[in-house]
């Protein structure tokens, strides 16, 4: 409904009840990018906010670490690194959302504990393995915002070369996120930005292949969801 705000996170979801031969269906409708971080331990994460009582205020862990004993962050600091021992940094890989979650919330500790070189080390993984994730990307917002703290740990360093080039990185890839601007269009062409040359040789070489790529891509995610409803349903009745 109109009236319903949306959930920790900014989740929301439309549920539609249908009536099958006396059946009750719910019948679920998504936002394909809430769809994915869904699928990825999403809703773990949504219900351990539901379940600690965080609100959409209170989302902000800068914000919520305001005020708190310094001795008292230490200790959140060591609590968070030993969630993460079992998945080291250096072996973080693109599909280990769980230890993704738990390292993001982690930098966010050592930023505001005054730990920028940990923050640093352990961003430019995220902002790897999140740009390598099929399902965010290097535009993806996630992306964005992993970048934008690395940009601050790199400036209270004093680095400021380095800071500059992640806030050059950032501007690109948010003029990717507006890549339909015409104004965007001489600059995506002549540095290769979303590989926009590759895709204009594509169109001219095989024109169809764009709307054959859309055919398989819903076929792949049709196939995807049916089998994820099957895992479902046998989990619940066997």
């Amino acid at each position: 409904k109109s009236t319903h705000s949306s959930l920790i996170g900014g989740y929301r979801d439309c549920k539609i009840n249908v009536d099958i031969e006396g059946h009750i269906c719910e019948i679920q409708v998504h936002l394909e990018s809430l769809w994915n971080l869904k699928e990825e331990s999403g809703y773990l994460h949504y219900k351990r906010c539901t379940e600690n009582s965080v609100t959409l205020s209170t989302f902000d862990l800068g914000r919520t670490l305001d005020g708190l004993d310094r001795s008292f962050e230490s200790d959140l600091i060591k609590a968070g690194e030993a969630s993460v021992r079992s998945t080291p940094i250096d072996s973080l890989r693109y599909n280990n959302e769980e230890a993704i979650r738990d390292y993001s919330c982690l930098v966010s500790l050592y930023l505001h504990h005054g730990m920028p070189v940990r923050a640093e080390y352990t961003l430019r993984k995220l902002v790897k393995v999140r740009a390598e994730n099929p399902n965010f990307g290097p535009n993806h917002a996630e992306t964005i915002l992993f970048l934008g703290l690395l940009y601050r740990s790199l400036k209270s360093q004093h680095k400021f070369k380095k800071a500059a080039q992640v806030r050059e990185r950032i501007s690109r890839a948010e003029r990717c996120q507006r890549s339909d601007d015409d104004s965007d269009l001489f600059g995506l062409c002549s540095k290769d930005q979303c590989k926009a040359i590759d895709f204009v040789v594509d169109m001219i070489v095989d024109p169809s292949r764009k709307e054959r790529k859309e055919e398989q891509d819903k076929a792949d995610k049709v196939e995807q969801s049916r089998k994820y409803w099957l895992e479902v349903r046998r989990s619940f009745f066997g």
